[in-house]
Formats: structure tokens, sequence, C-alpha cells
């Protein structure tokens, strides 16, 4: 389910006009795995109605707690629950939002501009997914998070998160901008010298034991 055309930032739940957008909204974002009080900020629904949509779209309960809100330094920088691959993942989602805000020609509804550059990160990262079960994809709550680092209009100034570009591999990543930008690293770049490393290691390691080319290429993962 997709959200279609943005839903502009005036309108209201109680708007006649607006009202069944609104409700495509949250039907999406519960289909989404949004908890109940997210949805509700930006929907104007109940979150009882919104606990009733999820045991009717998805046949089982809500998800419960409160909203996600973390460190902005655990999405930009590695930790024991979650590492560079995590950083990547945050930073994926993150170019995509602020793109999709950038394009706008009025400000959205901030629920609609969070559900569509997630679902739009989430097909990104599908195929990603597949290959490598393991890895961890950003939930919508945590995208609400990220979102709330980021900032919004000009309270993105002074916002504890923004992205900039890695003057080597060109890639975008998350910096926390109370931090020396120079002394925060490109997760990319991180990524493909830990690979590097391997590599050289296999490679060591075979022209010792005098092993096979084809040894050297699976390490390498070709």
């Amino acid at each position: 389910m997709y959200p279609g055309s943005p839903i502009p930032e005036y309108a209201k739940f109680d708007d006649p006009l607006w009202t069944s957008r609104f409700l495509d909204l949250a039907n999406a974002m519960v289909l989404m795995g949004g908890k109940p009080k997210l949805i509700a900020r930006y929907t104007g629904l109940s979150q009882k109605a919104i606990a009733e949509r999820y045991k009717r779209l998805t046949g089982q309960e809500a998800p419960a707690g409160r909203l996600q809100q973390t460190q902005p330094r655990h999405y930009a920088i590695p930790h024991n629950r979650g590492g560079l691959d995590w950083n990547l993942q945050a930073a994926t989602f993150s170019s995509i939002y602020l793109k999709i805000e950038k394009a706008l020609d009025e400000p959205a509804n901030r629920g609609w501009l969070l559900l569509t550059a997630y679902q739009a990160y989430f097909r990104l990262t599908d195929s990603l997914q597949q290959a490598l079960p393991k890895l961890s994809r950003i939930s919508l709550n945590n995208a609400y998070d990220l979102m709330t680092h980021l900032g919004y209009g000009q309270g993105r100034k002074s916002a504890p998160l923004r992205m900039k570009d890695c003057d080597d591999c060109g890639a975008s990543y998350l910096v926390i901008t109370e931090l020396e930008f120079d002394h925060q690293s490109c997760p990319m770049c991180a990524i493909q010298r830990r690979f590097q490393m391997l590599v050289d290691n296999a490679e060591k390691i075979c022209s010792t034991r005098q092993c096979k080319p084809d040894l050297i290429q699976l390490a390498a993962g070709s």
C-alpha cells in the first residue's frame, strides 16, 4: 500500500476532503509496523482505533511501548547493538528522506513524508535483505527517531544529525553536528578497509601455505 500524492501540512483529519487520505496513511503505517502513538500523531486516529486496525489488517496485536527515542550517535557511530552496516542503513533512509522533502513544492504532513521515504528505503534495500538475511534494517519507528534527529525546516540548522559527503568514496553518511566532522569516518570506506584487510590476510596465509588461487578468490567473496 503506497501513500499516494502528498498530504499537505495544513490538511486535517476531520476535513472530509482529506479524511480518506489519512485513513489510507494509517493503514499503510500499520502494515509497516508503526506504533499506535506514532500513527496517531500524524493521522488524527485514536490509539484504540489504530489497535483495532492492527488486528483487522495483520491479525496481530499492535506493538506496545513508547516511541523510539535514542541518542543521535546510535545512528552515526558503530556500537554493540549496531555496526557499520547499521550506520549505512540509517544513512540510506536519511538520504532518501531529505531528497523527497527537498523535491516537494510545499510542506507535507510529516507522517506522509516519513512513510513515503521509509517505503522507498524498504524497496531499495529489499534485494540486499534477501541476499543477507541477518542484515538489520531500520524499522519505521527507528525512521521516525531519525527524522526527529535530522530536524525540520529552520530547526535543521541546530539538528543533532546531518549528512556529509565522503571526500574519498562520495557516499553520504550521518555525522553528529556537535563533534568534529573530520573525526567521524565514512562507514562505507571503513567497510572497504575491513574487506581489503581480509583479502590481504588471506593472501599472506596462502603465500605461506601455497594455497590455490581459488581460496583467495573465496576470501574476496568472488
